[in-house]
């Protein structure tokens, strides 16, 4: 009987392999869209895994909101290979729905890649009301 080979896992994204950005702040109606992307900047494959953390800051860092996580089947499991890109956005409402007004706070966009604790804060700022994170895809 002969053993099989069977590849090592890939070990986990570090800060020091990926790239973070993000694009323009969308908008569709009442709702505000950030797209973020996390690139492989590194020579070898690493492995992201589920949701990114996301916080809304004021000027000074002080953390306005959480960002929740948006619902999902499940959390997904990426293998980037040097190059590749995985994406996830964050969401939030212009309209508070509490009080049917404006969201009274804009917070800066904090982000960290999943399984990573280095916190970027990027060139982008949403509304803090409803506001949600997707996992990487």
């Amino acid at each position: 009987m002969s053993a099989t080979n069977v590849p090592a896992e890939l070990g986990l994204c570090t800060d020091a392999d990926l790239a973070i950005s993000n694009g323009d702040v969308e908008s569709a109606d009442t709702m505000r869209r950030l797209a973020v992307s996390f690139k492989n900047t590194s020579s070898h494959p690493c492995t992201l895994v589920g949701y990114p953390g996301a916080d809304l800051v004021t000027a000074a860092g002080g953390v306005l909101v959480h960002v929740d996580r948006r619902p999902a089947a499940a959390a997904h499991r990426l293998t980037l290979n040097p190059g590749d890109t995985a994406n996830a956005d964050i969401q939030a409402s212009a309209i508070d729905t509490a009080s049917g007004k404006a969201c009274p706070r804009i917070g800066t966009v904090v982000i960290t890649a999943p399984g990573v604790g280095v916190a970027h804060t990027l060139n982008a700022a949403l509304p803090i009301c409803n506001a949600t994170v997707s996992s990487v895809d």
